[in-house]
């Protein structure tokens, strides 16, 4: 591990410390980690920085562990079935841990897009493109009057209803390495139709990353995958 990794993993430790004391405690912090308060608040209060091992330890705890349950816990379900993302998308500290999660996660790519949809995902992508120091582009359901060519997609939602999503032509170069970052997979439909723009852009995709994902989507995504990509979700439900 380089020196500039070393720092950067024991500064991402402190700000897991500091998320995880907001929410649960110190006392409740020092039973999970089995270390002293007294310890906890010196790398907190930015006394010290935890060494590495250490770091690894804590940050390894709560990718593991801890944040699906922190997910779990702000999830709601609508009356009409739908899973409520609110909470999450607008907690921006969530958000940075998430996204350096996502980061560990699709390290071993040279990512050079971030790709998502404008909707409730952009928050989160925003954080993942910051953390893998990508370029975010954003597919709209609407063509803007000053862009000339697009890459238009059509997403079939009913056999009589079908949308489309526009990306400006010159958004994705062919041969850059593309992730696509999502909040909630619900039909798998607007990730497999960014799939089939990343391809149709002759870019190479590096896999996909949400929040929520159901069961019954994640063979139609996969499918469409290319042998090394990875599909990712931090919580998976039954339909």
């Amino acid at each position: 591990m380089t020196k500039i990794l070393d720092l950067y993993m024991r500064l991402s430790a402190v700000e897991v410390l500091t998320y995880l004391r907001e929410r649960y405690g110190y006392k409740s912090l020092s039973e999970m980690l089995g270390l002293q308060v007294s310890i906890l608040s010196r790398y907190i209060n930015g006394h010290v920085l935890p060494n590495t091992a250490r770091a690894e330890r804590i940050v390894k705890l709560f990718n593991e562990s801890l944040l699906t349950e922190l997910v779990r816990q702000r999830l709601t379900r609508t009356e009409d079935g739908f899973y409520d993302l609110s909470a999450i998308v607008t907690d921006v500290g969530l958000l940075r841990l998430i996204a350096k999660v996502v980061s560990t996660e699709f390290s071993v790519f040279s990512i050079n897009k971030l790709l998502t949809v404008a909707t409730d995902g952009i928050p989160l992508a925003v954080q993942v493109a910051t953390e893998l120091r990508a370029g975010l582009v954003i597919a709209k359901k609407r063509k803007d009057l000053n862009i000339k060519s697009y890459i238009e997609e059509p997403i079939k939602r009913t056999p009589a209803l079908v949308e489309y999503l526009y990306l400006p032509r010159q958004a994705l170069r062919k041969n850059e390495v593309v992730l696509i970052v999502d909040d909630v997979a619900r039909s798998g439909e607007t990730i497999c139709g960014m799939i089939r723009i990343v391809n149709r852009a002759g870019a190479k995709l590096a896999g996909v990353f949400t929040i929520v994902m159901l069961e019954e989507v994640k063979g139609r995504i996969s499918r469409l995958l290319p042998p090394s990509g990875v599909l990712k979700s931090l919580v998976t439900f039954a339909s």
